[in-house]
């Protein structure tokens, strides 16, 4: 069952995707609260998560090690949220307390393989944002400074101190696809908008309200949250504390 139904539809080919993308794995950040179990021969054992890539998962386990070829499941358990993906032992590596071990997803639909891509690709989100040379980035407020991060195609973080490159957070946005959550110090909690919407305002039917209609505001909203959580080292430890106040 897929994580998003609004949202990550990965229309283009699930299989060039994994492709494209086979040989990258993804550390889940330190705060992603992703859990992961392996069950091989009806013998459950909790599993260190290592990485995630588009076709399996790197795990170290405690315990006898496995062999290689056998057949597994791999449980991933994240807030409420409890999913489980057929794999295979792919490779091996016994250690003096337990194994490493690499595992290769065999999903059983469509279904599967969507809900296993939609739950990598916040981590994807989060640890391509790498920070843009300061002297590329258009400072247009004279009381504001400005930083920008960009990563994955369409996919951008700004976030403003007071006065200068030492000042005091003030705001951030983050744009993914065609949607913007915003937020700053005087408001105190994130806001949501299309993307239309930011570069637009007062052209729509509606009055901004700070959320989106529907089902998708609770989407954005948790891909927001989870990304925020897997930001790498090259963000600031001061504003991933600030990005991640705004979490609700």
């Amino acid at each position: 069952m897929p994580l998003f139904d609004r949202i990550l539809d990965f229309k283009e080919s699930l299989a060039r995707q994994k492709e494209q993308r086979r040989e990258r794995r993804y550390p889940p950040g330190r705060n992603f609260p992703l859990q992961a179990t392996i069950d091989v021969a009806g013998e459950p054992r909790i599993a260190r998560l290592l990485d995630l890539s588009p076709g399996g998962a790197g795990l170290q386990v405690a315990g006898p090690s496995y062999t290689v070829g056998a057949d597994a499941k791999l449980h991933l358990m994240i807030d409420d949220l409890w999913m489980e993906f057929p794999c295979r032992i792919a490779h091996l590596k016994t250690l003096p307390v337990g194994c490493r071990l690499g595992l290769m997803a065999k999903f059983e639909n469509l279904e599967s393989e969507k809900a296993f891509l939609q739950l990598l690709q916040p981590i994807v989100l989060g640890s391509a944002l790498r920070p843009v040379p300061p002297e590329e980035v258009p400072q247009d407020d004279p009381t504001m400074f400005k930083l920008a991060f960009t990563g994955t195609p369409g996919t951008s973080l700004l976030v403003w101190r007071q006065y200068d490159a030492t000042g005091d957070l003030a705001s951030f946005l983050w744009l993914m696809d065609d949607f913007a959550v915003r937020g700053d110090t005087t408001v105190g909690v994130m806001q949501l908008s299309t993307r239309q919407q930011l570069e637009h305002p007062g052209k729509g039917k509606r009055a901004p309200t700070g959320r989106l209609r529907g089902a998708i505001d609770g989407e954005i909203r948790q891909l927001f949250r989870w990304t925020m959580l897997n930001l790498p080292k090259e963000v600031p430890g001061d504003i991933r504390t600030f990005l991640q106040g705004f979490l609700d």
